[in-house]
């Protein structure tokens, strides 16, 4: 049997230390296992690690844009009960009904189709649907635009807006299908908010 000493192991290569490993854990023998493990994570250490790539500017305000969404959301989930047990039962009898997470798993807004199919640099926005109805909050910026063109949208039943137009006579949706048939445009997400919440304040009643 090998005498398997520290300077004998740190001497073998990363595959056959991983195959002496192996073997050691088939055959039981804990302290052999140990001193494997102790060196595999000594190498592990020693190991450069990637740097992450540094965020470009749109994706910084992607990003930023996703968070405020999503605290927009936090602070209307206080405010109305819009959750999905609520939902589904506001709905009942509304078929193939499937109540909205308000925000993305992440906590952060949803990801929306138009960018997810490349149509766009920038499509996030967060949701409720109760019955047929479904509302949104969004962001949105056309491909090759600067930052500075984004519009922040409320989209809704046309009953429940102020004032409202069809989605697509106020923006490019490439052909697909909206949620609901008419929308606000706004410059500033303080102004959407105020409209979303009015919205959901109706839906909520």
């Amino acid at each position: 049997m090998v005498d398997w000493t520290d300077d004998r192991i740190a001497a073998l290569s990363d595959s056959d230390l991983k195959n002496l490993l192996a073997n050691a854990e088939r055959k039981s023998v804990d302290d052999l296992i140990a001193r494997c493990r102790t060196e595999l994570e000594k190498r592990n250490a020693l190991k450069p690690r990637k740097a992450s790539k540094p965020r470009t500017e749109l994706k910084e305000f992607e990003h930023a844009m996703s968070v405020q969404l999503a605290d927009v959301g936090k602070q209307m989930a206080e405010k109305y009960d819009l959750s999905e047990e609520t939902a589904k039962a506001k709905s009942s009898g509304v078929k193939g009904f499937r109540a909205h997470k308000l925000v993305g798993s992440d906590g952060q807004a949803k990801l929306g189709g138009l960018q997810r199919a490349g149509f766009v640099a920038v499509d996030r926005y967060i949701s409720y649907r109760r019955g047929n109805d479904i509302v949104s909050l969004g962001v949105f910026l056309p491909k090759d635009q600067e930052i500075s063109e984004h519009k922040f949208f409320v989209i809704a039943p046309q009953a429940m807006l102020d004032r409202s137009e069809p989605v697509d006579a106020i923006r490019d949706n490439h052909g697909q299908k909206q949620s609901a048939d008419s929308g606000v445009a706004f410059g500033d997400l303080d102004s959407a908010a105020a409209a979303f919440d009015k919205v959901l304040a109706k839906m909520a009643a």
